[in-house]
């Protein structure tokens, strides 16, 4: 059985600039990449690029989907908009992390299957499937959390 990874990003707040689209392009021949998006689904290989700090220096959204049951999502927001101490108490282990970089807070989800989990083609999410959830946070909803 083959590997599947599926990364996503989003810039949602502005486009990436000249050379911050460079340095994206850097890590990927494959990828579709535009000013406020980064696709790429590998099937053997690896993403080359840190998750992290793309979302603290670029991108607002990020989907990871991998076919043995990992699934995970960023989000990032201005503190201004969601202050870490609205987020902290919602923070479990293994489930939601958050910290600030740059006033930002960012956000990340993620899950583990326990059996593995199965990929399902016909069932698979993009990120535009949760960007809303940004949306409602960003305007004070905490449900998402």
């Amino acid at each position: 059985m083959s590997e599947y990874h599926y990364h996503e990003f989003q810039a949602i707040d502005r486009p990436l600039t000249k050379d911050e689209l460079e340095g994206v392009r850097a890590l990927s021949r494959r990828a579709r990449i535009s000013a406020t998006h980064f696709v790429n689904e590998y099937h053997y290989g690896n993403f080359r690029g840190d998750e992290r700090k793309l979302m603290e220096q670029v991108y607002d959204a990020h989907l990871y989907v991998a076919n043995w049951g990992s699934r995970r999502l960023m989000l990032r927001l201005p503190t201004t908009l969601l202050p870490a101490r609205s987020a902290e108490p919602y923070c479990a282990e293994d489930a939601l992390t958050c910290w600030t970089r740059k006033g930002h807070l960012l956000l990340d989800f993620s899950y583990e299957a326990e059996d593995g989990g199965e990929w399902d083609f016909e069932t698979s999410f993009t990120l535009a499937s949760f960007t809303t959830l940004r949306t409602e946070l960003a305007a004070g909803d905490l449900r998402p959390l």
